[in-house]
């Protein structure tokens, strides 16, 4: 059993990390704002503050002593530095940072961890930020040896997901909703957020991911057309056709319902150094994960 902090721990990926490390056995704390219910059971702590308050850090952080951080909802190289600030290091072995794929400058091919990190004309200033903090980070390891692992995820995805992204195609088709599918040829990934949580975990037992950062992602490439298949076979229920015209382009934080929730970009990511350093390999493919999904929302409702 390992001693674990997760910051966040009450929405989509923090709350299912936070979910599967207690059913494995772990003692996780949380550390959230205090402002949602938590509505699962076997949390060791519940630690209640503003990450960007010194004081809240350093009141709920500086007495304890983890093995393990996982860092899922920091945006800033100042939030992590932060924390990190704040934290007894004395017998962590890890601070786990979830990124994402929005650092990597804009690519039509599947993209390995050295591929140039620039300012992505989609991803933006949210891209430029996770990238600072990647940075400081790799710094950090470099020149005080701080233990980290590093993750840009693709499109994350499953039930439990706060952005409305799977949930727009299972309502419209369900509602009788035209779905207006972007032109061109983009290629995107998705991973499953049951095999997020476990290649997560696997750092934990894996010492050569200390100072690496790895693509987070199903190696399957899924175009718009066969996105809106699939879900239409999960659901065994056919969208209503709609003109290319109907379109409505959206940028990658704009998720308001009737607009298409993905931007019209391709986002693929090779996912071989983190099974060659002997981390969990993503299982789940698009249909999988998808019924997985709708059988949640449907519950849900």
């Amino acid at each position: 059993m390992f001693k674990v902090l997760i910051m966040g721990g009450t929405q989509f990926v923090s709350k299912a990390l936070a979910q599967h490390l207690i059913t494995t056995g772990h003692q996780v704390d949380i550390f959230t704002r205090g402002h949602k219910e938590i509505d699962y059971n076997g949390i060791h702590q519940h630690l209640i503050g503003d990450r960007n308050s010194i004081g809240d850090l350093r009141n709920n952080l500086s007495d304890h002593t983890y093995d393990y951080i996982f860092d899922i909802n920091a945006y800033t190289k100042d939030q992590i530095k932060k924390v990190i600030d704040n934290i007894n290091p004395i017998q962590l072995k890890r601070y786990i940072f979830c990124s994402s794929g929005a650092v990597y400058a804009p690519s039509e091919k599947e993209i390995s961890e050295t591929f140039l990190k620039e300012e992505h004309p989609i991803w933006g200033k949210y891209g430029m930020n996770k990238m600072e903090a990647e940075d400081y980070l790799f710094q950090l390891h470099s020149e005080k040896d701080f233990p980290i692992t590093i993750f840009r995820p693709s499109y994350i995805y499953g039930g439990g997901n706060n952005i409305y992204r799977e949930s727009y195609f299972f309502d419209r088709i369900e509602k009788k909703l035209n779905i207006p599918l972007p032109e061109g040829h983009c290629q995107v990934q998705f991973v499953h957020i049951t095999d997020v949580v476990q290649i997560m975990e696997s750092v934990m037992y894996n010492e050569r991911s200390n100072g690496e950062a790895y693509n987070l992602t199903y190696s399957e490439s899924v175009s718009w057309k066969k996105l809106l298949e699939t879900a239409e076979k999960v659901m065994k229920k056919k969208a209503v056709e709609s003109e290319k015209e109907d379109y409505i382009s959206v940028n990658s934080l704009d998720t308001k319902e009737g607009k298409f929730p993905f931007p019209n970009v391709t986002y693929l990511l090779d996912n071989n150094k983190s099974i060659k350093h002997g981390l969990f390999s993503p299982v789940i493919d698009l249909q999988a994960g998808l019924e997985e999904a709708y059988k949640f929302q449907i519950q849900r409702h």
